[in-house]
C-alpha cells in the first residue's frame, strides 16, 4: 500500500510539473504607440519615439495672440443662436518626444438678421524648445441652434483653418472665416 501511494505521488507530481513550468514570468506588455487623437478629424498622430533626455533643451516662452474673425450667413431662416469655437494647438520637440499645447476660446455670435459675426481671441504664452520648427494649426466650429432648447442644430467645421509656424514672441495672427449655415 506505502508503495501504491508513493507512485501516486510522483505520478501527480510528474503530470503537474509541466503545467507549472509552464507559468513563466509575464514579459513585460509592449507599450503601444505614443501619440495624440485629433478631435476635429479623428486622425491619430504619431510621435516618434525620444532618442535621449530632451533636458538639454532650454525651453523659451512665445507669447502673442490669434485672432479668429467668422462672419456666419445664416440660410437656415429657424435658427437663432450661433455660438463659435476657435483652437490652437502646438507640438513642440515631436522628434524627442514632444509635448502638446492647445488653446480654446468660445463666443457667441453677435448681429440681426441673417447675419452673424464671431470675434474670437486667444492670447497664448508657450514655453517652447523647438519653436523654429514648431508649427501651431488653427481650427474653427460654428453651431447654430434653436431657442433654449439647441435644437434643431446645425453644425460647420474646418480643420486646419490655418496651419504655420509659430510666430516670433508678442506677434499677432489674423484670421478670417466665412460659414454658412
Amino acid at each position: 500500500m506505502k508503495i501504491t501511494k508513493l507512485l501516486l505521488i510522483c505520478m501527480c507530481c510528474v503530470i503537474v510539473a509541466p503545467a507549472v513550468w509552464g507559468q513563466a514570468a509575464n514579459s513585460p506588455a509592449s507599450r503601444g504607440i505614443l501619440g495624440y487623437l485629433d478631435p476635429h478629424t479623428g486622425a491619430f498622430r504619431p510621435i516618434p519615439p525620444a532618442a535621449e533626455e530632451s533636458s538639454d533643451l532650454a525651453a523659451t516662452t512665445f507669447t502673442g495672440t490669434i485672432t479668429v474673425t467668422i462672419t456666419v450667413t445664416l440660410k437656415s431662416t429657424s435658427l437663432t443662436n450661433v455660438i463659435c469655437t476657435a483652437d490652437t494647438t502646438v507640438a513642440d520637440a515631436v522628434t524627442t518626444g514632444g509635448r502638446f499645447f492647445t488653446e480654446t476660446n468660445t463666443v457667441a455670435g453677435t448681429g440681426t438678421g441673417s447675419t452673424r459675426t464671431c470675434k474670437l481671441s486667444i492670447p497664448y504664452a508657450w514655453s517652447l524648445t523647438t519653436q523654429s520648427s514648431d508649427s501651431m494649426t488653427t481650427s474653427y466650429s460654428v453651431v447654430g441652434s434653436v431657442g433654449t432648447t439647441g435644437l434643431p442644430q446645425r453644425t460647420s467645421s474646418l480643420s486646419p483653418l490655418d496651419t504655420r509656424k509659430v510666430p516670433a514672441s508678442g506677434a499677432t495672427t489674423a484670421l478670417t472665416a466665412s460659414v454658412t449655415l
